[in-house]
């Protein structure tokens, strides 16, 4: 096998053994990301886009989120929580109940309260009873309630906040490495090419062997900045995702 097959070969594996280390999509999609033909801009929706589907199933902003209703809710049941000191009742009874009223007399003498003794029959009343530190820190509670659901909501846009951050800064990387990758397997299918002349010429005698060193030299330079180019790729995919929070095969546009 000549030197240029070797070469080839070499770097058709190097492809593969990168491509081979994604494992959390499914590879016949996820290749579409580490081809050089396409942009990342072409295969993922907008960046605004990208931080909707990250809130909408970001579990910090769901916890937040259920944190603050559930003070909201414990603020309404605070306000009303004095209703359990107030009780209606009404029965039918038995039995001596005694208690002022008053009787019918002679319109000519003036109203006199007389006591009077009920056996039986319908009673219905209200009781109503609080103690002073129910009154006193009724408006406390509630309150206090109230401030809680505003510290999940503050901690909530404050993680927003943050995951807009984080999801902006690994989109830009992923945006500038790809085109730090697709710039460097140009330069290294170039060089490919570049020392397979070299051989040629080489092997007919039109060049000095030093000039064929040198290409092969430049040829692993160039095969070491494609593999550092990858990694960095590969990896502001890998940390996009995370933030992301969905497998990025899952959101990709298809191109045509």
């Amino acid at each position: 096998m000549s030197n240029l097959g070797k070469i080839y070969k070499k770097h058709f594996l190097v492809i593969l053994v990168l491509i081979g280390f994604l494992g959390s999509v499914n590879a016949q999609e996820d290749t579409l990301f580490l081809n050089p033909k396409y942009e990342i801009e072409m295969l993922l929706p907008t960046l605004d886009s990208l931080y909707e589907i990250a809130i909408s199933v970001n579990p910090t902003l769901k916890q937040q989120n259920a944190a603050m209703r559930a003070s909201l809710w414990a603020a309404d049941y605070n306000k009303w929580i004095w209703g359990q000191n107030v009780y209606v009742f009404a029965n039918y009874s038995f039995g001596s109940l005694p208690f002022f009223a008053y009787t019918e007399q002679d319109p000519t003498q003036p109203a006199r309260q007389n006591l009077v003794q009920v056996r039986e029959g319908y009673r219905a009343g209200i009781n109503i009873q609080f103690s002073i530190f129910d009154i006193m820190g009724h408006r406390g509670r509630v309150n206090e309630h109230k401030e809680r659901a505003l510290i999940s909501r503050y901690l909530r846009d404050a993680e927003a906040m943050e995951l807009r951050r984080k999801l902006s800064l690994y989109y830009t990387d992923a945006v500038g490495y790809g085109k730090l990758y697709r710039g460097r397997n140009e330069d290294l299918l170039t060089q490919i090419v570049a020392c397979q002349v070299a051989e040629k010429e080489y092997r007919e005698g039109t060049i000095h062997i030093s000039e064929y060193a040198r290409q092969k030299n430049v040829l692993a330079d160039a095969e070491a900045a494609y593999n550092e180019a990858f990694r960095f790729f590969y990896s502001a995919l890998e940390q996009m995702e995370a933030v992301l929070g969905v497998p990025l095969n899952t959101i990709m546009i298809k191109p045509n």
